[in-house]
């Protein structure tokens, strides 16, 4: 308890938490929320200095601070905003909750025990300053700090592609001897895609369901896209366009339009039946896939460019771990031969923290994709498909450091402070079943 003096020399009381809530609402701390949430997107994929592997170097020391200002302004939330610690006790946020517990539980038991603390924090740090974020600043200010970052992360990689190749280009040994060169940009090329990938899929739910509509948000969708094609990320690129199918499954998905998917069907049957009388449509089939791989040989494609051996790698050494994990950020040591990481994301949640970790994952993102069946909402609709499609063959979140696919996790999560974002158009009335419960969404109308 603190006193202040008053104009007439008495003294009254004052609180620490009524001193903490009258700084809540000044605008210096719209400014370290804003900017927590731009500099964690911006900022935590970025590796302009090694594409293989993270040190302690001046962009991981940056890192390292931006975390820091985020996981104090999420502890002042969680200190301040009663609506905070109760979204983070609730389903489907409190998973994540979870899931760093595994996390902190494994760091004992690693082999690289500091790396497994920062990265562990990192997720925490992230979960705490997202939640604080939403309740404080609200959805769409939230988002729209997300996608500035974003834009800045994918101008500076063109920059780097064009300025500095030595950075921005990334030369893939393939087989027979062969490279493949894609765009890397500031970070490694997959990271690259992924990230130009989830721009993308922002700049449209921006442009569609929030309705903003400006240059900049133009310009950055156009330059993402133009990234995720240069990075040759099939993988993001799959995750992009069947994310955005998920989440305005809305407007197509219509009873109206099922006789003309029906007949497009059967059109479509009978043409391919015509045309395996005049070809060989297993060859053509052939000839256009390797389109699709870096190397020429569709053999790549079957086998997930390695990844097959890879999972069996990974699933080799959870086994021998299987209650604990090794630890958070310790995959480099482990998959030297195959791979830097496990190219799945439950694999990489399972190999981290144990099996039961893994099921709590799994359980996670089951949960978020039943929630898909009787609540509407494109924003995270979009986010969570997008991070399902990667995530089968990258581990998405909880990377070395957490970053912006890990704020995209705790959004699509975080229903009800999605749900009282009056920017958002929501579906109407009618594409909701009548038997569910409609207090997660703001229905057209109501």
């Amino acid at each position: 308890m603190v006193t202040v003096a008053s104009k007439s020399n008495e003294t009254q009381p004052v609180s620490l938490s009524r001193k903490l809530e009258d700084v809540a609402g000044t605008p210096l701390l719209d400014l370290i929320a804003w900017a927590s949430v731009f500099g964690c997107a911006f900022l935590n994929l970025v590796n302009v200095v090694d594409k293989e592997e993270v040190g302690l170097d001046p962009q991981v020391l940056a890192k390292l601070g931006m975390l820091g200002v985020s996981g104090l302004y999420g502890v002042h939330g969680v200190l301040t905003r009663p609506r905070v610690r109760k979204i983070l006790m609730s389903f489907p946020v409190a998973w994540i909750l979870i899931l760093v517990l595994f996390y902190f539980i494994a760091i004992p038991f690693s082999p690289s025990a500091l790396n497994a603390l920062v990265s562990s924090c990192s997720i925490i740090a992230i979960l705490l300053m997202m939640v604080t974020a939403l309740d404080h600043l609200g959805a769409i200010k939230v988002v729209q700090a997300m996608f500035c970052g974003m834009g800045f992360f994918v101008f500076g990689s063109w920059i780097a592609y064009f300025a500095f190749p030595e950075i921005g280009v990334l030369k893939e040994a393939i087989t027979n001897g062969k490279f493949a060169y894609r765009m890397s940009g500031l970070a490694h090329a997959n990271t690259l895609g992924q990230y130009s990938g989830l721009t993308f899929v922002l700049a449209v739910i921006l442009g569609f369901s929030y309705k903003k509509r400006n240059i900049f948000i133009f310009a950055v969708g156009i330059l993402a896209l133009g990234a995720l094609f240069s990075s040759f990320s099939r993988t993001s690129l799959m995750a992009c366009g069947l994310s955005l199918l998920v989440g305005y499954r809305h407007i197509y998905l219509k009873k109206k339009f099922i006789p003309t998917y029906l007949f497009l069907g059967i059109a479509g049957l009978l043409g391919l039946l015509v045309l395996s009388t005049q070809m060989d449509l297993g060859e053509k089939l052939a000839s256009k896939l390797q389109l699709l791989s870096k190397s020429d040989d569709t053999e790549e494609l079957t086998t997930a460019t390695g990844r097959l051996d890879i999972w069996a790698h990974a699933i080799r050494l959870i086994k021998e771990r299987p209650a604990t994990g090794y630890g958070a950020a310790t995959q480099a040591s482990y998959f030297q031969e195959f791979s830097l990481y496990t190219h799945n994301l439950l694999l990489n949640i399972t190999f981290s923290a144990g099996i039961f970790a893994g099921i709590a994952g799994l359980l996670m993102l089951l949960g978020r994709l039943r929630a898909m069946i009787y609540y509407g909402h494109p924003l995270a609709d979009t986010i969570i498909a997008f991070i399902v499609v990667n995530g089968l063959f990258e581990n998405v979140i909880f990377s070395t450091l957490a970053g912006l696919p890990t704020m995209l996790l705790v959004l699509a999560l975080a229903w009800p402070l999605l749900a009282d974002d009056p920017s958002v158009a929501f579906l109407s009335r009618s594409e909701i079943k009548p038997s569910e419960p409609s207090r997660y969404i703001r229905l057209e109308g109501s």
